[in-house]
């Protein structure tokens, strides 16, 4: 038989050192908004618990507001859950989760007072809640992230639950506590609180680490890739395009006489131009297909699928198109052409640097012939 105030011990002491953890990784200026519910909504709920079995404190904390105070906690647990994946849960919902948690037990204590009700509630209740965050979660997708954390809520549902339905089979709540199932529960509980909380702290890691990855492989002035970012996306598009036995096009762009547009008006209005070109490339982009910010003023266009005729067809159209366009920025209104080198793998093959290196050898051909054209190498 499993001691139970040993493992009532070992839960309380997990409990408090999983939300001294998640507070400490809460409690630095870049934390994410997520962290700082989860946090929160921990130190809650502990409180919660401290306040529903503490013998010291007034029977309508134990019997009544404890209850409410951990279904807060849960709130604002499933609030930074939601948050986590780029929603919000209303200050509402989070006030019906908690009034219901403190209408129940109220009605159990004050109106028919009823002890395994009480408890049969609050199992049945915050089983409920904890399932609530684990399809929250899920529903997200990512498991790579996020599987443990759903693992540890739904764990901790099925034994809150367990000890639910445990307590409705008995006619006397005394006689529980000596049974296998309650002590199955409570040792499943703190295993179940350090999954969840190290989830937490994984998935942020994850989403950190991810973000790293993407600015590191972005340009920061446009938000295109940057050369490291086309090298490594560049070599999927060059493998896909070959395995498909289909053409890849590398379309190169540099904005004519840049220099002089900087002099003229200054740096702030040439970082316009490349942002502004950068956008309306993006425009013309399919979903597979690359825009890289190769160097100073120029960009590198990798199109999967494209021959060397419609390649030709894209990069005129996208030249006159410059050509249009108005940059406006404050009082001043710009105006500016590109010269463009189109090439395919079909003369060339299909190694990325040597198709930049032929098509920027054709962009320097449309620069010498005059500039604001199209030159297929």
């Amino acid at each position: 038989m499993l001691n139970l105030d040993t493992l009532l011990l070992v839960q309380v002491c997990v409990t408090l050192l999983t939300t001294a953890l998640l507070v400490a990784s809460a409690c630095y200026a870049g934390s994410p908004p997520e962290l700082r519910w989860w946090a929160a909504g921990n130190l809650v709920v502990s409180a919660g618990l401290a306040m529903a079995n503490l013998d010291g404190l007034p029977f309508i904390f134990s019997a009544i507001i404890g209850y409410g105070v951990i279904a807060f906690g849960m709130g604002l647990v499933l609030r930074g859950l939601r948050v986590h994946g780029s929603a919000t849960l209303s200050w509402r919902v989070v006030a019906i989760v908690t009034v219901l948690a403190l209408l129940i037990p109220a009605y159990f204590t004050l109106v028919v007072p009823s002890l395994r009700g009480r408890l049969c509630f609050s199992g049945f209740y915050f089983a409920l809640l904890n399932w609530l965050c684990a399809v929250t979660l899920a529903r997200q997708g990512g498991w790579r992230g996020i599987a443990i954390c759903v693992s540890g809520f739904a764990v901790l549902g099925l034994a809150l639950f367990m000890r639910g339905a445990h307590m409705l089979r008995h006619a006397d709540p005394a006689d529980v506590p000596a049974s296998l199932v309650m002590g199955a529960s409570m040792l499943a509980i703190p295993l179940a609180q350090v999954c969840i909380v190290f989830g937490m702290i994984l998935m942020v890691m994850w989403r950190y680490a991810e973000r790293l990855r993407h600015l590191s492989t972005l340009d920061a002035l446009t938000g295109a890739l940057n050369r490291g970012g086309l090298e490594n996306e560049g070599k999927r598009v060059a493998l896909r395009a070959q395995r498909g036995r289909r053409s890849l096009a590398v379309i190169m762009i540099d904005v004519d006489f840049f220099k002089r547009i900087n002099d003229t008006y200054g740096h702030p209005v040439g970082d316009e131009v490349l942002r502004h070109l950068a956008r309306m490339l993006k425009l013309e982009l399919r979903p597979y297909d690359l825009l890289a910010r190769f160097g100073g003023e120029e960009f590198v266009l990798a199109l999967d699928g494209l021959d060397r005729q419609a390649a030709i067809k894209v990069a005129e159209r996208l030249r006159a198109r410059i050509e249009l366009e108005l940059v406006e920025i404050d009082a001043l209104s710009v105006r500016y052409t590109a010269s463009v080198g189109v090439v395919t793998s079909d003369e060339h093959g299909y190694d990325l640097i040597r198709l930049i290196s032929a098509g920027d050898a054709a962009m320097y051909e449309a620069k010498r012939a005059g500039r604001n054209r199209v030159i297929a190498g």
